[in-house]
């Protein structure tokens, strides 16, 4: 509880308790303890005790709202009220409050509030008494039907006086709306306490009438007692089953149950499952502990459930995954509902001192376009939850081609096990040419897949499977081991050159991939400085620390690091004098468009720059006509690679590409300046003979 709703809560407290004792003053010192014959001294020890054991035993009763307890100590204290007067009822009242809140060691504060709130409820209630002139023929003559009138008015007041007093202090306590407990807690006092106070009158009558019945009429409480408990374990038991213990949320089983249900309503037309995943809620449990990341979700629970719709069924599915479904909504009632998330989300929650703010990826699908039971809906809206995780979108709607868990898709997983074990896995290398001589001088391995029914597959259909389906890790090695065993039969017939190969992030965040690597270099004989590996930028911030260590054991091999799609990735450039890296490789979609946008140049020439002054060398990648490579070349960029000199080819294609053009005429046009496109040239003049792709 936040420390201002636990200040003015003992402030109420404190202030109830003060009022209540300065009442006490004036009603004891005008009142008396009337137990002048030994019935009422029987009456009055046996209502006490029976206060004290109400007080200590409360009868458990389920409510909507939680676990509620019924103090019964009400009714035989009104009963005293009735029978014996005021004095005796405080007494009792009274001391069996302060020995139950002591015995459940609540604070000072409480005792004295609790002490306040029973004295002036039974101080309220024998005003009225005496209002109405009914304390004298209580006493006497038992009760009559105009003392029926009395008697309700008096528990009434007793009965409202509680209430007001109790319920201010649950909302200062809890921090919600007076109006909304009161109305909660009015409908289960008037089912319990306003039953037991009536039974006051019944409890006089017995020890006017006949003292000795009194015993029995607490068989009933005892059974109510037993049976209130018993009632109270099954529907906690119930509840826990169906409920998030920490958020108070549906879980997965009452939602896939309650969903799959609605889905079966044939008047249901239209609804919107949503899967919601609290992004960077990782770190917090990392960095403060799962003690502190639960208490962040007891905070996050109620917000989330206030952000959609009385309709919604709201869940934790479990850890930081949420899923709601919207019966009738249409994507405007979704992305108002995901807003209003974002907006609760963006408050920090206070955690011991500390303040943490989160936000979510929100992945939708929708009955029944998107599929018509629980389970295909709850896993196209994980398709879409990725997709808007991994573009940083609030809230994605599903799209079947981003759906890996097709049956296609897994098919296609099964199929690249099998093509790993018979190697149709080959590689195709696009040379790379040294600009400043125009003479090639490397190559870059490029995976394909000859599928004996698709045929020939580029890495974009089948990468993302292998990464989903841990296939990833053999396929690098796979793509090593092909590239490795062509450069040595390269080497040994006289062509020298250099060889680059993509490596997956898995790979570097494997602490034995430097291991294999060296194995794989000896196996094959050739020598570590021939080969550079190319790694994505947001790869390297997966794990920097990790990142790191292993690409200095590949350094040691004399295995070069480049930067591969240098500029599309992250937007720190520390990891660039922090990392052992040798090469930058500027992505095609600033090559491509230099000559058409001043800006894609000036990014292409800052890039040089900078990688000069770190002492990097540059590759250009997508060169596609003798203009930009020109420009590039004038800018001072060492190595080209591109369609304008030449397509990928299968290794023995690039062997012959690789005699033709070693000794021969540079691949640039000879004679042209460098930096001038040649009048009326269009932008694609290839002077070198092209080989198409086996």
């Amino acid at each position: 509880m936040k420390s201002r709703n636990l200040e003015s809560v003992r402030l109420y407290c404190v202030l109830i308790a003060l009022v209540g004792a300065g009442l006490l003053v004036p009603i004891f010192l005008g009142s008396s303890l009337d137990l002048d014959r030994p019935s009422k001294f029987v009456e009055f020890g046996a209502l006490a005790v029976s206060v004290l054991v109400g007080e200590l035993f409360p009868i458990e009763a389920p409510r909507r709202s939680g676990d509620g307890e019924i103090t019964v100590s009400v009714m035989f204290s009104f009963a005293l009220l009735l029978g014996l007067g005021l004095v005796p009822a405080l007494i009792a009242q009274l001391t069996a409050s302060i020995v139950q809140d002591r015995f459940a060691r609540k604070p000072w504060w409480q005792v004295g509030f609790n002490v306040g709130q029973y004295t002036l409820s039974l101080a309220a209630a024998s005003a009225v008494l005496s209002w109405l002139g009914a304390y004298g023929a209580l006493r006497g003559t038992g009760f009559g039907a105009i003392d029926l009138f009395a008697v309700v008015g008096s528990a009434a007041a007793y009965f409202v006086v509680n209430l007001l007093l109790v319920t201010r202090a649950t909302t200062l306590y809890m921090g919600i709306r007076f109006s909304e407990a009161l109305r909660s807690d009015l409908i289960f006092g008037l089912s319990v306490s306003a039953v037991l106070l009536c039974l006051a009158p019944v409890v006089d009558t017995v020890f006017q009438s006949s003292p000795i019945l009194y015993p029995l009429l607490l068989v009933p409480l005892v059974g109510v007692y037993v049976s209130g408990r018993q009632t109270v374990r099954t529907v906690t038991a119930e509840h826990l089953a169906r409920h998030d213990h920490l958020t108070e949320l549906p879980n997965r089983r009452w939602f896939m149950e309650a969903v799959g249900g609605a889905l079966q309503n044939a008047a249901l037309a239209a609804g919107g499952l949503l899967l919601v995943d609290l992004n960077g809620f990782k770190d917090v449990n990392d960095t403060l502990g799962h003690h502190h990341g639960d208490l962040v979700l007891q905070e996050l629970g109620p917000r989330l459930r206030a952000a959609f719709r009385s309709e919604d069924l709201v869940a934790r599915l479990g850890g930081d995954e949420f899923a709601v479904f919207m019966p009738g909504a249409d994507f405007s009632a979704a992305q108002a509902a995901v807003q209003r998330l974002e907006d609760a989300l963006h408050k920090p929650v206070d955690v011991d001192g500390i303040s943490i703010a989160l936000d979510a990826s929100v992945g939708l699908a929708w009955y029944p376009e998107h599929g018509t039971d629980v389970d295909t809906l709850l896993q196209r809206a994980d398709v879409a939850m990725y997709r808007a995780k991994a573009g940083h979108h609030p809230l994605v709607v599903y799209r079947s081609e981003d759906d890996y868990h097709s049956p296609e898709r897994l098919g296609l997983a099964a199929d690249l096990r099998q093509a790993l074990a018979v190697d149709q896995l080959v590689l195709h290398y696009q040379p790379q040419v040294e600009l400043g001589h125009g003479k090639p001088v490397a190559a870059e391995g490029l995976l394909r897949w000859q599928h004996p029914q698709r045929g020939l597959l580029a890495p974009l259909e089948f990468i993302e499977v292998a990464e989903r389906t841990g296939v990833i890790k053999d396929l690098t090695y796979r793509v090593l081991d092909l590239g490795l065993r062509d450069l040595r039969a390269w080497t040994d017939a006289g062509r020298q050159l250099s060889l680059s190969l993509n490596v997956s992030v898995r790979s570097l965040l494997d602490r034995r991939f430097p291991d294999e690597v060296e194995k794989l270099l000896v196996e094959h004989g050739v020598d570590g400085h021939s080969l550079t590996l190319e790694l994505t930028e947001s790869s390297l911030m997966v794990d920097p620390e990790l990142a790191k260590r292993t690409m200095r054991h590949l350094a040691e091999l004399g295995v070069s690091v480049a930067i591969d799609d240098f500029g599309t990735g992250y937007s720190s450039l520390a990891y660039l004098t922090d990392l052992p890296i040798g090469e930058l490789k500027i992505d095609k979609s600033f090559v491509r468009a230099m000559s058409s946008d001043s800006r894609n140049a000036i990014v292409v020439r800052s890039t040089i720059e900078l990688a000069h002054n770190l002492g990097l060398r540059t590759v250009a990648e997508g060169i596609e006509d003798a203009y930009t490579f020109e420009r590039l070349r004038a800018l001072g960029c060492e190595l080209a690679q591109g369609f304008h000199m030449s397509r990928p080819l299968p290794a023995s294609g690039l062997v012959r590409w690789w005699d033709v053009h070693v000794g021969q005429q540079p691949v640039a046009n000879i004679g042209q300046q460098p930096g001038a496109r040649p009048a009326g040239v269009p932008a694609s003049p290839i002077v070198v003979p092209q080989l198409s792709v086996a």
